[in-house]
């Protein structure tokens, strides 16, 4: 018998809240379908140190999930309070009709118990098959091909997902057993005639609340801008962050009351048709929920932003690596001593290893110490972002290289050379970030003293590379005349190459033989630190790193989105059911559903709006701040990274918009 009655209130809840249960399938979808990316490498053709990042972002997943779950524990948890809030009349008549408290706690055990069985099986099922085509998302995002196609059932990713949302209602049938354990009857059977009391507030702290919040966040957007996100320590950062939350929070504490006391002074606008009713209804909520609002605030800017950053991240390092590997092999050694002022090429030839069986193409340069310090070149730099980069930088030296080498470097690349007029100086950066800075300098000196020589300063600059990196690192080298250089000490000296012949060959070499040497002799007597990185090698780095931001950021950014609008839409939809006799007032009164609906339509939407609308306004910060972070890591503008998140995200909730909208009027209606 009380499974029948079980299975029947989850029927009816079922058809009431639609939404919640199909956010908790997709929840469950979501989360098998990124842990299951480990079991689809067997369909590509992946190399060992591909299967090997594949594996690492596997595992970054897992821990991930761990915090996803909490998210999506915190849904359950909040939508089953709402749920069991709605009820209480209900089983306050059970109460009545002798059914015991143990036997509600059975009844809600079963409940539990049957909507965690449909959600997971309903999420994984779904999950199986979105999963099959995350093979093929893989395989292109780290530009390989797909050998076979097979059918994947991930076993580890199903287990986790059961184990996890396992957990997830076993709590919720604890915490429904606490709040059995404590319903007394008078309270149950008057409680839906409490939850008909409008929560009032004073217009007045309203107000004034209202202008604190603006105070708090634009202080903390203030010190987020000046402080970047360079320094995650620092007093301002922290204090930033809490402002922003204290903002946040007495931003929807105080808009409600707020806006009604600018509506009520235009008394045909507020005075008319509904809109007291719609304002009251709207403070109401509001005044009762403005907590969870706030974190719903954070949590929709939090998706925004990592959706943004995990999309703006790959395409940062994305177009960088290409700008960033002039050559398919670049060694370097740094000369601290007699001892180290060697040839690389010579060095290795005593080891066995001949350059000349790899590439044709041998280019070997030095850089220079300018004794001119980083932070003394760029103190006076106008930009605070940039400031605080060059401050946070570490004690060094600018380096030097001769216009000849220079020069070398550019036709190896197939690009034009510079002219340089004695006596003067070119600055050199591949930072995008670092281009403000330079710029400022050329524009605000003349000259600068190197070792004791005054050079005249080049007004233009070179944005170039002249080492393979995995990311942009040189903040700025001079370029001047080789006579500038002869009494100068040798800072680092460095050799770079293209293969000749199968370069996924000679990659092996390199690998077996060069790796092999540098691991051997590194620490022995006589032997030097020499540093050699590859261009494939920095292609699967910045391929692994980018798609590890990527897979993060959209794996959050989901969870955080559906979480947020189905909490929003759950909130609604028991609010309809506790305002039903308000609304079966209006229709005693006359109104019409046509107007009641209008009602119902625009309380929704300031519900809907008013989050994500501080949440876009948090961004529009987070952009820029994003923006000049990743710019440190390559050249790309975060801005349409941006529209395509926030397209995405609005679409999705604007889906939750007008699903709950329809479910509100259904309840208010009573069609269902």
């Amino acid at each position: 018998m009380l499974f029948k009655l079980s299975s029947r209130n989850v029927k009816r809840s079922m058809r009431a809240y639609s939404i919640y249960f199909l956010t908790l399938a997709l929840g469950v979808c979501v989360f098998y379908i990124f842990n299951s990316l480990d079991s689809q490498t067997i369909m590509m053709d992946l190399s060992e140190s591909k299967k090997n990042y594949v594996h690492l972002i596997s595992q970054i997943i897992s821990v991930v999930s761990g915090f996803v779950s909490f998210i999506l524990g915190f849904l359950v948890i909040y939508a089953n309070n709402f749920m069991i809030k709605k009820r209480n009349k209900e089983f306050g008549i059970y109460m009545t009709l002798g059914i015991s408290k143990k036997k509600i706690s059975i009844i809600l055990f079963t409940e539990t118990i049957i909507i965690g069985i449909l959600s997971l099986l309903a999420g994984i099922f779904v999950g199986v098959f979105l999963s099959q085509g995350l093979a093929g998302i893989t395989a292109k995002l780290f530009k390989t091909s797909m050998t076979k196609y097979q059918f994947i059932f991930s076993k580890e990713a199903c287990l986790k997902t059961i184990f996890y949302f396992g957990i997830i209602f076993m709590v919720v049938m604890v915490l429904n057993f606490i709040v059995v354990s404590r319903y007394n009857l008078i309270d149950l059977i008057n409680g839906s005639k409490a939850n008909q009391k409008l929560k009032k507030t004073n217009l007045s702290i309203s107000v004034i609340l209202f202008i604190f919040s603006i105070i708090c966040l634009g202080y903390s957007y203030k010190l987020i801008l000046e402080n970047t996100l360079v320094n995650l320590n620092t007093p301002e950062f922290k204090k930033s962050i809490c402002l922003g939350i204290i903002g946040t929070v007495l931003f929807f504490r105080a808009l409600a009351g707020f806006l009604i006391k600018v509506i009520q002074s235009s008394k045909n606008y507020y005075l008319k048709n509904l809109n007291t009713f719609t304002l009251r209804q709207f403070n109401s909520k509001i005044n009762t929920h403005y907590i969870s609002i706030s974190i719903i605030c954070l949590m929709l800017f939090v998706a925004i932003g990592m959706m943004s950053t995990g999309i703006g991240m790959k395409n940062s390092f994305e177009n960088t690596v290409e700008f960033q590997t002039p050559f398919d092999l670049w060694m370097s050694i740094e000369v601290k001593g007699k001892k180290d002022n060697i040839e690389i090429d010579q060095y290795l030839k005593e080891h066995g290893i001949n350059l000349g069986d790899y590439g044709s193409d041998i280019l070997k340069y030095n850089l220079y110490n300018s004794e001119m310090p980083f932070k003394k070149m760029f103190k006076n730099t106008n930009n605070q972002f940039l400031k605080k980069q060059i401050d946070d930088t570490g004690d060094f030296n600018v380096p030097i290289i001769k216009i000849s080498d220079y020069n070398k470097i550019m036709k190896m690349q197939n690009k034009k050379g510079l002219d340089l007029r004695e006596g003067e100086v070119t600055l050199l950066t591949d930072m995008a970030s670092m281009e403000e800075a330079v710029k400022d300098f050329i524009e605000n000196n003349d000259d600068i003293k190197i070792n004791n020589n005054i050079l005249n300063v080049n007004k233009s600059y070179e944005f170039e590379s002249i080492k393979t990196l995995p990311m942009s690192m040189n903040q700025t080298t001079l370029i001047v005349n080789d006579n500038q250089v002869k009494d100068m000490n040798i800072y680092e000296k460095n050799l770079s190459l293209n293969y000749k012949g199968n370069k996924l060959d000679k990659e092996k070499m390199v690998s077996k033989n060069i790796d092999k040497v540098i691991e051997d002799t590194y620490g022995k007597e006589n032997s030097h630190k020499i540093l050699a990185i590859t261009k494939i090698w920095c292609f699967e780095n910045s391929m692994a790193t980018s798609n590890i931001f990527l897979f993060v950021g959209l794996y959050i950014g989901i969870v955080f989105l559906i979480s947020s609008a189905a909490v929003l839409a759950i909130s609604q939809l028991a609010g309809a059911t506790e305002s039903m006799e308000r609304y079966k007032t209006l229709r005693r009164l006359g109104v019409s559903t046509e107007m009641i609906n209008k009602s119902i339509f625009l309380q929704v939407l300031l519900y809907f709006i008013l989050p994500i609308g501080l949440a876009l306004v948090h961004n529009i910060v987070g952009i820029k701040v994003a923006n000049n972070f990743i710019k440190m890591f390559g050249n790309y503008d975060m801005i349409s990274n941006n529209i395509i998140s926030i397209s995405s995200i609005l679409i999705i909730y604007g889906i939750y918009f007008l699903a709950t909208y329809s479910g509100y009027k259904r309840i208010v209606n009573n069609d269902y």
